[in-house]
């Protein structure tokens, strides 16, 4: 990755804003992208997560319109889309394409305040794409941070993170947990966010910058099964939880359950869910060891949780792959590094090491030599920091 420098970026983002829409200076915005340190697939479930906002994310120039027109544009798109506010029903269509989620916003904040006023936004980004680190969820969350400036409507937070999810799921049809948006809604500088997803509930949770760094290390694979591998993941846990409710308890989410609860369940599911299961269940457990670690600045066992959760999240839940476990593995056998997982919803895209301050370099350049000799291509490496969270950019 080779971002633009923020102040560069934002002088690009004003300058298509204004070469498309022409009128007075828009309003800009930012919204967080986020890496997962553990706590992988739980939001779904009904789990414990531990995402960290980062310094990078989406940006957004907006200006609203009086006639109801809605007309978005990208420095990273070539679709601009431009519709009649009349016309946004209740599901993206095709031909948005990228706009769907940025329209979703909208409609959902038309539902939840009952004001429907057109706007322009153009939107730029130094995250990748489909990469693991929630461009799509950033661009919600800017979107309904922008929305709510500019109608003055202030609304919390978590409100505005609870448009945004409805925006991916509903909208765009995306069936995914509270994870993404809250991590970006709520992100706070210096600290990293504990998100009880049964709540939800959260507090925030000290990362001391100074003692580990966060290097993310792209595979440049493209996460084509992400988006069937996911679905198919949320239905399987939901089948298992169906079968653990019949035959132990009922509870309300699959992570709410027991290892020992879920033994008993055994005969009752088949390998395929047992395994998926299980994975839930002792990701729950490396999550709340992880946090432990945190607060009392103990990265090495904190990336021994990151090393166990890559081990389950390849053999238990079956979303890693070649390219995600070599690279995790290149990265655990180098000075410096804590530990090594995958992140996002797998199958390609990024993994993340936590490596000790100052020794990022010299991983990112074994790691890539290993990979590059593997499959024949480069990996790209970016160290990214804990981040101030999303709102309006002076």
């Amino acid at each position: 990755m080779s971002p633009l420098p923020p102040a560069r970026l934002l002088a690009a983002l004003t300058a298509r804003f204004q070469r498309e829409f022409g009128g007075a200076r828009p309003r800009l915005f930012f919204a967080p992208g986020r890496i997962n340190l553990v706590g992988a697939h739980l939001d779904y479930n009904g789990g414990d997560v531990l995402p960290m906002a980062v310094d990078r994310g989406i940006y957004a120039a907006a200006r609203l319109r009086d006639d109801g027109r809605l007309r978005l544009c990208s420095l990273d798109q070539e679709l601009v889309v431009d519709v009649d506010a009349a016309a946004i029903g209740s599901r993206t269509r095709p031909e948005w394409g990228w706009a769907g989620y940025p329209l979703g916003v909208w409609h959902g904040f038309q539902q939840r305040t009952g004001i429907a006023r057109g706007v322009d936004i153009t939107f730029a980004g130094d995250l990748p794409m489909a990469s693991g680190l929630s461009s799509s969820a950033a661009i919600e969350v800017v979107t309904a941070i922008a929305l709510d400036a500019l109608h003055g409507t202030r609304l919390d937070r978590q409100q505005l993170a609870l448009v945004a999810h409805r925006a991916e799921t509903g909208f765009v049809g995306v069936r995914c947990g509270i994870m993404d948006q809250f991590a970006s809604a709520l992100g706070r500088a210096g600290q990293v966010l504990l998100l009880r997803c049964a709540g939800p509930r959260w507090e925030h949770v000290p990362f001391d910058p100074e003692a580990c760094e966060v290097l993310v290390m792209d595979t440049r694979k493209p996460r084509h099964l992400a988006k069937s591998g996911f679905n198919e993941r949320v239905a399987q846990c939901a089948n298992a939880h169906e079968l653990l409710r019949a035959h132990v308890r009922d509870l309300p989410h699959l992570a709410s359950y027991t290892l020992d609860e879920l033994e008993q369940s055994r005969d009752a599911m088949d390998e395929v869910l047992f395994r998926r299961a299980r994975h839930v269940v002792t990701e729950m457990a490396r999550t709340a060891l992880a946090v432990a670690a945190l607060r009392r600045h103990d990265y090495a066992t904190l990336g021994a949780q990151l090393d166990a959760s890559h081990r389950s999240t390849a053999v238990d839940f079956a979303v890693s792959c070649d390219e995600l476990d070599v690279i995790t593995e290149a990265a655990r056998g180098c000075d410096g590094v804590f530990g090594a997982r995958l992140t996002g919803a797998g199958f390609g895209g990024c993994a993340i090491a936590l490596v000790r301050s100052g020794a990022s370099q010299a991983v990112a350049e074994r790691a890539g030599a290993v990979f590059a000799e593997r499959f024949g291509t480069a990996p790209s490496f970016d160290l990214l920091r804990v981040g101030n969270g999303p709102g309006e950019v002076a």
